[in-house]
């Protein structure tokens, strides 16, 4: 019985595992600005005191898009960071929000954090990450 049962469960765990996005980096591309696309729609990220550092997009092959974000909060208090304090733009012109985030990640006055977000599937990569502080 457990000479069947291993190969049973070697096979298995390579079909979840395979099944698992594994995101990498993607190229380097040339910083385009979000004003560089039309946005139509009026989608922006939501107002707030954080600042994005430094950005890498990364994809998986399913096509999942995500960022390697380092972001600060400027004020001089503690900030609460939502999904909705970023957006990222892609190659066809597209804005998004993370669909996901470190829920309830509280910042001090000053601090920094480098975190991954997720943007979902789509078929275009990511060319730019911001957050209000672009738009003022």
């Amino acid at each position: 019985m457990k000479l069947f049962l291993l190969p049973f469960l070697l096979i298995f765990s390579c079909v979840s595992i395979a099944q698992n996005s594994i995101y990498t980096f993607d190229g380097s591309i040339i910083n385009i600005p979000p004003s560089a696309f039309v946005n139509d729609a009026r989608q922006y990220p939501k107002n707030s005191d954080f600042s994005l550092q430094v950005y890498h997009p990364m994809s998986s092959e399913q096509g999942d898009r995500a960022a390697l974000v380092t972001i600060k909060n400027m004020a001089a208090g503690k900030r609460f960071f939502q999904a909705e304090h970023v957006m990222a733009v892609l190659a066809d012109g597209a804005r998004h929000t993370p669909i996901s985030t470190v829920s309830k990640l509280v910042l001090e006055g000053q601090q920094t954090a480098t975190l991954t977000l997720e943007f979902g599937r789509h078929d275009y990569p990511i060319v730019s990450v911001y957050t209000s502080e672009k738009l003022k």
